[in-house]
């Protein structure tokens, strides 16, 4: 086809208009320019000549050099049409690209939370009955030194493990703004102090002097003192990482007008001016030593960054290669609460109050069996089951008062074992707990729509099964 159409109106068997009309109407050819020539100069003449597509009208008779000013015009205009025509559909063809793109991460996304859920099941099963075993260690009487030092360090351990389960569903928490604190009014000191208890065995490993700095007065905070230790843990565990054998690290406290101010320096290699900037973004991990061999996620200042943003703090990071890193922490400070009364309660495996009977249902037997351990050396009556339709048959022939109740189980789960016990009215004021491995959001909220009355995550800390049956106890007791 032609780059542009000269078209006079006056012409044998179609007049100019009606071919316009019909170029216009052929996709194919409706965006060429179609320039009238005519001596009709009439205004409607005109105004009918743009009305069907016409870009111009020139009337006879005419100057050559006007005529060629607006043809050169017009083919200017109708090559930057077509290139916008092709730049259109170049983006067009990107965005179904980008949109197909955005399907597959969203659902690629999707696939890794599922994974992450349940490769914190996996790895939080085994946790349970381990940590289970170290409680019943610890209530045995007559622990020589070596016994004592062999159940610390296991017991150490688990708890290490259990932080790094943990650590490892934050990355889906962080990404959908999942994380939630629990606030209560804490002493900074005490947080770090379980924060270097925590971190101390990789420095004693490595051979690093550790000084910690804390203020004489308490510094109390409004905050959840379970994610402030974790941003403590943080920062000594990447300290350590990265200075050499026989490094020096500082730890120190301090109250500056209304905050508290947690500095932490180092002697290590430092990190690099590119890097620095990006130091607290998501699963950046500079390369700080020639054999990367200290590894990681890359999530630990992510995580630090984001949990005292929810505090209402901030978090600087200073460094040059070769002159060691200093992390500075500034929390808001809190009045100081009125004195609690004093505390008598203690671990024990002496029991809280009347014997209940527990049911605990969990197909993992070790699991299990330990767990009844724990609880018959309590002073509690305790049977167990590995299935779900197991669970329903002792629970409806032994009418516990209490079913610490595992979710993923073989024949029934979990979720639908508690319906059904719910629907049972002789078996109405049965208290469930799911014990589960299982400790997402949408986790919790299944559970409480399922019926049970406490969601306890693996591994769970036997203190609070004690404090929920201790409350089950006190209700059964006459007064």
């Amino acid at each position: 086809p032609p780059d542009l159409i000269l078209l006079d109106i006056h012409m044998p068997e179609m007049n100019g208009y009606e071919v316009c009309e019909h170029l216009k109407a052929d996709d194919k050819l409706k965006g060429i320019p179609v320039i009238f020539i005519s001596a009709l100069t009439e205004q409607l003449d005109k105004v009918k000549a743009f009305a069907i597509g016409g870009g111009d009208y020139l009337t006879k008779p005419f100057q050559i050099e006007e005529l060629h000013a607006r043809v050169e015009t017009h083919l200017k205009l109708r090559r930057l049409q077509i290139e916008l025509e092709e730049t259109n559909a170049r983006l067009a063809k990107a965005n179904g690209v980008l949109c197909r793109k955005q399907e597959e991460l969203s659902d690629l996304h999707h696939r890794k939370d599922e994974f992450l859920a349940m490769l914190s099941h996996e790895l939080r099963n085994p946790l349970a009955p381990i940590l289970n075993a170290v409680h019943l260690l610890r209530l045995q009487k007559n622990e020589n030194q070596l016994q004592h030092q062999a159940r610390t360090i296991i017991e150490r351990q688990v708890t290490q493990l259990t932080r790094l389960v943990d650590d490892l569903m934050e990355v889906s928490r962080i990404t959908t703004g999942r994380v939630q604190l629990r606030h209560d009014r804490v002493v900074v000191s005490s947080i770090v102090e379980r924060a270097v208890e925590t971190a101390r065995p990789l420095m004693d490993q490595r051979g690093h002097e550790l000084t910690v700095s804390l203020p004489p007065q308490p510094i109390w905070l409004n905050a959840d003192a379970a994610r402030l230790q974790q941003v403590v843990v943080n920062l000594l565990t990447n300290a350590a990482k990265y200075t050499a054998d026989g490094g020096r690290i500082w730890l120190s406290v301090q109250q500056e007008g209304g905050e508290c101010v947690l500095r932490l320096r180092d002697t290590g290699v430092g990190i690099a001016p590119e890097i620095l900037p990006r130091i607290f973004d998501l699963f950046t991990q500079a390369e700080r030593s020639l054999d990367r061999s200290q590894g990681g996620l890359g999530i630990g200042l992510a995580l630090v960054h984001r949990l005292v943003e929810m505090h209402q703090g901030r978090v600087e990071a200073y460094s040059a290669l070769g002159q060691g890193s200093e992390f500075v922490v500034r929390l808001p400070v809190a009045p100081a609460p009125a004195p609690p009364p004093p505390s008598t309660s203690k671990e024990t495996a002496e029991p809280t109050g009347p014997s209940l009977r527990v049911l605990v249902v969990d197909d993992n037997v070790d699991t299990a069996q330990t767990l009844a351990m724990l609880l018959k050396t309590s002073g509690h009556d305790v049977r167990t089951a590995h299935t779900g339709p197991n669970a329903l048959e002792a629970t409806l022939d032994y009418q516990p008062n209490v079913v610490l109740l595992d979710i993923g189980l073989p024949g029934l789960n979990g979720y639908e074992v508690a319906k059904r016990i719910r629907q049972q009215p002789v078996l109405h004021n049965i208290v469930l707990v799911a014990m589960t491995g299982y400790g997402q959001e949408t986790d919790r909220q299944l559970s409480q729509e399922s019926g049970f009355d406490h969601h306890l995550v693996k591994p769970a800390d036997f203190g609070k099964v004690q404090q929920i049956l201790a409350t089950i106890s006190e209700k059964a007791s006459p007064h």
